[in-house]
């Protein structure tokens, strides 16, 4: 199947199954519809295509080859990792720093702060280990006017794991950027510039690879789709693939 000529047939924008499954049929009239899951799979494997929605695609372009953010842990929050891997490794978590998104901002972060959000059944176990382990720099769920009398440099700050919050591609607990931009406007916790937000959440679109599909469906979860969405398109150029 010569999937470039697959390509020259769909129409330019957004395109559905139907509309690849036309084009196959016109590259080669006796491809089944059984057979259009493979297809599919092999042109968003291949970067030919990218998935924007529900049953709704679009030709890639060059956003494709941009690669993925992955944050750097500090030392810090490398050994939280191994506390939860070695005592806790059935439990769902996730590990972010913010000081990753000093890359991003104009007014950097001067007191770093490890996010280590866990499954809901799990919070008070982890904070009872956490807590004997780094004695003073641990909070649970803390309210933003705790945070400021009581947090710390390094700080570890444990709370509720969102369900359906985006995976990395990478280790179980990495955190993708999708989640880190939700979470701009959904935690409190961050006590961050929002005049930052524009230069900052372009910055991010720009350098790398941000899966709209799955930003919106997490947006939508923390009930910040519509915020984000106005955001997105009031406040930045960022082209809106998919409308909430």
């Amino acid at each position: 199947m010569d999937k470039k000529a697959i390509l020259q047939k769909l129409p330019d924008g957004i395109c559905t199954r139907q509309h690849i499954l036309h084009a196959a049929q016109i590259v080669e009239p006796s491809f089944k519809e059984t057979q259009l899951r493979h297809l599919l799979g092999s042109l968003h494997n291949s970067n030919l295509i990218v998935r924007v929605g529900r049953n709704q695609y679009r030709k890639a372009d060059g956003t494709q080859r941009k690669p993925i953010y992955m944050g750097v842990y500090s030392e810090t929050a490398r050994m939280v990792i191994e506390c939860m891997e070695t005592q806790f490794p059935l439990l769902e978590y996730r590990v972010w720093e913010l000081s990753w998104l000093n890359e991003f901002l104009s007014h950097l972060v001067a007191r770093n702060r490890i996010f280590l959000e866990v499954e809901h059944e799990g919070c008070d176990f982890v904070f009872s280990a956490l807590f004997e382990r780094f004695p003073g720099r641990v909070l649970l769920r803390p309210e933003v006017q705790e945070l400021l009398r009581y947090g710390t440099d390094d700080g570890i700050i444990i709370d509720r794991l969102v369900t359906e919050a985006p995976r990395s591609e990478g280790e179980r607990y990495q955190v993708p950027l999708e989640k880190l931009i939700v979470d701009l406007f959904a935690n409190k916790r961050l006590m961050l510039s929002r005049g930052d937000y524009p230069s900052a959440i372009e910055m991010m679109f720009s350098t790398y690879r941000i899966d709209q599909v799955s930003l919106f469906r997490y947006a939508r979860r923390r009930n910040k789709a519509k915020e984000l969405s106005d955001f997105l398109r009031d406040k930045t150029t960022i082209e809106l693939v998919m409308e909430e």
